[in-house]
């Protein structure tokens, strides 16, 4: 048995169709479209889906498909799968990043206990620490450019002073 839609599944097609017991998908019925793709120049396509129960009755259906451009490549048997929709994908990464801030304020928290401070003052602590980092590399990238410039200014003097003599 095989139902057939129009070029997509939407997810809450695909969900109705595995509660129907249904579990492969064949892209099926390639037409082309008369429109050109402006990034390959290539005709756009279309397409049917013909969804099966029977991984057999699928891979027949795949076999008779050919593409438009080669006759050698035919259609391929997919599985179809249980979908999230947006608002299951919304829900899904408030809810893990609220995990993940509940996370790093028990492990900020842990870190003040450790410490004997209350949060408020890590926080103050680990900034400042922060601050010095920054500075400390910017102390050492300015060194480096000084003793570059110190380089610079000797091997210059250098010059001047041998074409003095």
């Amino acid at each position: 048995m095989k139902k057939i839609f129009t070029n997509t599944l939407s997810v809450k097609e695909g969900r109705e169709l595995i509660n129907e017991g249904y579990k492969f998908f064949v892209k099926c019925d390639f037409t082309t479209c008369g429109t050109t793709d402006p990034w390959s120049g290539m005709p756009n396509i279309d397409n049917n889906v013909a969804v099966f129960k029977d991984k057999a009755e699928a891979e027949a259906c795949a076999a008779e498909q050919v593409w438009p451009f080669n006759p050698n490549v035919h259609g391929t048997v997919e599985e179809l799968v249980w979908g999230e929709t947006w608002d299951e994908m919304e829900e899904r990464l408030a809810r893990e990043k609220a995990e993940r801030k509940a996370k790093r304020e028990a492990k900020e928290a842990a870190n003040a206990a450790a410490m004997g401070l209350t949060v408020e003052e890590y926080r103050k602590v680990k900034a400042r620490a922060k601050e010095i980092k920054t500075l400390d590399k910017e102390i050492a990238e300015l060194k480096k450019e000084l003793a570059t410039k110190k380089a610079e200014l000797a091997r210059l003097m250098a010059e001047v002073a041998k074409d003095a003599h």
